[in-house]
């Protein structure tokens, strides 16, 4: 079965170097980390608008890196579909035992 999380939380995650299960399993430490996302966005934004050019370089490089890996990433019918099967697969294999 395919438990991996989605793109959203694997972000969030790798942002600040918690393990993605751990905010899956934990809605205080997922809001808090969804927040801190937020003011990073926020960052990020503010960056893109910058009177510094090397600012709005590095911030638009920071954009490509973030829509790259959620472009990569299966959208969420597909994770769906993936855990489905894997149910109805482990389902199929328990009514055929003895």
């Amino acid at each position: 079965m395919n438990d991996s999380p989605g793109p959203g939380m694997a972000w969030l995650a790798e942002r600040t170097g918690k393990d993605p299960r751990e905010l899956t399993a934990s809605p205080t430490a997922a809001l808090n980390t969804l927040a801190q996302a937020v003011r990073e966005a926020a960052d990020l934004a503010r960056r893109t608008v910058s009177d510094d050019a090397e600012v709005r370089k590095q911030a638009r490089a920071d954009a490509a890196g973030l829509r790259r890996q959620y472009a990569a990433a299966p959208s969420p019918a597909e994770a769906l579909g993936t855990r489905l099967a894997a149910h109805l697969r482990t389902a199929a294999e328990e009514l055929r035992r003895p």
